[in-house]
């Protein structure tokens, strides 16, 4: 204990070293708090003028994965590390005698220094998470943020190659799919042996978890099966395309997707119709709102229901279109098949016996029967580019091939996609007989 009596010419440095490492820390954690509970959907997202590029990268992340862990943990340290000094100083001034043992001032030092790190990191974020003031703690902290980022940067490279090194030790046969689906289906499993609540409404639970994993590039719809409006048209021609497709809000582009001006309801063209007037697609369209392949399904929603928009364009990464996306093609993933008078009854998987289906092109990958293999690439998100990813180019009409467990048989295609398959399972016993009659041929 005396070998600590040298740092009490510097008590004032560590003591305002020690507070604002308490007050740095304390805004981390309540910023860190915010993240959960916005989350856990108790908080919603700040009005527009608090969204910016940090809290959207921060709800971008998945919810697993809890943000400034390692910045949070450092800061931590550092404050129990200086608060027992502090109050080894102050036990050794105020309570404790010469007598007493340095160990026992140590042990208790280091007790309240915890105590008092918890009881300000642990539960007054979350006062101020909870509190009116929110969006000024948030305005104050984001400087903090940045800083203690770039701190704690080189550690955060270290501790990445350590976890990918432990990452090396772990099975690989692991499915992490199966992980973040296991409670989905656990809330499932209860529907089904509870007699008190209605199955549909843990169904519906079920999906959202499910969506949480899924990304805008899952659901889109891609560009070449997108009704747009031309501008370099007719006016006949284009009002045609809005009599017959079905849609009620159409891209309006100069050529294609890529040149798009904007979005227009055809009500209001064809109430302008109607009153004799001229007709301006261009007048009529609205800025399209733009979204990222990667963006979560749960941040996309929050975005198009914040933008009040329903049709958004999705933008890949070189600044092409790879299609839009609907608030219908969000929710259907909550709700269902959502369809009305214009929609096709047909079934993207139809299952036309034992271990065999008929599966459209169009199909996501995310929906198609568990008993079949699918291992795509992120940029895969059809049942027809799986394959077409497999063979390099799009196969002809009668085509064969196996893919992983399942044997499948192109029914239907053209020269731009596959438009229906028919898959079976592809077993051991398959296997054997078409060993078998290539040694025969």
């Amino acid at each position: 204990m005396k070998d600590l009596l040298f740092l009490m010419e510097f008590r004032y440095v560590i003591l305002s070293a020690w507070f604002l490492s308490s007050l740095w820390g304390l805004y981390i954690s309540t910023y860190r708090s915010f993240i959960d509970r916005v989350r856990a959907g108790i908080t919603p997202v700040p009005d527009k003028d608090n969204t910016d590029k940090l809290l959207s990268s921060l709800l971008a992340a998945p919810n697993h994965q809890r943000p400034y862990h390692v910045e949070s943990a450092f800061l931590s340290s550092i404050q129990i590390i200086l608060g027992t000094v502090a109050f080894s100083f102050l036990l050794k001034v105020l309570f404790v005698n010469e007598n007493a043992g340095w160990v026992f001032c140590i042990g208790l030092s280091f007790i309240l220094a915890f105590l008092w790190e918890r009881a300000w990191i642990g539960i007054a974020s979350h006062s101020l998470a909870a509190s009116s003031f929110l969006p000024l703690h948030l305005k104050f902290g984001k400087p903090l943020m940045f800083g203690v980022r770039v701190i704690c940067f080189p550690i955060s490279i270290i501790l990445r190659q350590i976890e990918k090194f432990m990452h090396s030790w772990t099975d690989p046969q692991i499915e992490v799919k199966d992980e973040k689906n296991e409670l989905a289906e656990h809330i499932r499993t209860l529907s089904r042996e509870s007699s008190t609540l209605d199955p549909e409404v843990f169904e519906i639970v079920g999906n959202t978890l499910e969506m949480g994993h899924l990304h805008v590039r899952d659901i889109l719809v891609p560009r070449n099966q997108v009704q747009v409006l031309n501008c370099e048209d007719s006016l006949e021609e284009n009002l045609q395309i809005a009599r017959t497709c079905g849609h009620t809000r159409l891209p309006v582009c100069k050529g294609n997707l890529d040149h798009c001006i904007g979005i227009i309801h055809v009500k209001y063209a064809f109430r302008i119709m109607c009153e004799g007037k001229s007709i301006d697609f261009k007048s009529l369209s609205k800025a399209p709102a733009i979204l990222s392949t990667e963006d979560p399904l749960p941040v996309a929603l929050r975005k198009m229901m914040k933008w009040k928009v329903h049709m958004a364009l999705v933008r890949d990464e070189f600044g092409g279109t790879d299609g839009v996306i609907t608030l219908e093609d969000i929710l259907e993933e909550v709700v269902g098949e959502i369809q009305d008078e214009f929609d096709s009854d047909e079934r993207t998987v139809r299952k036309s016996g034992s271990d065999k289906w008929k599966i459209s092109g169009m199909s996501p990958v995310h929906e198609l029967p568990k008993e079949l293999v699918t291992d795509p690439k992120e940029e895969v998100t059809s049942f027809g580019g799986l394959i077409t990813e497999e063979l390099g180019r799009i196969p002809e009409e009668g085509e064969t091939l196996t893919l992983n467990n399942m044997h499948i048989k192109i029914l239907q295609a053209d020269e731009t996609r596959i438009h229906m398959a028919e898959v079976r399972i592809h077993n051991q016993d398959d296997q054997k007989e078409t060993d078998f009659n290539e040694e025969i041929k």
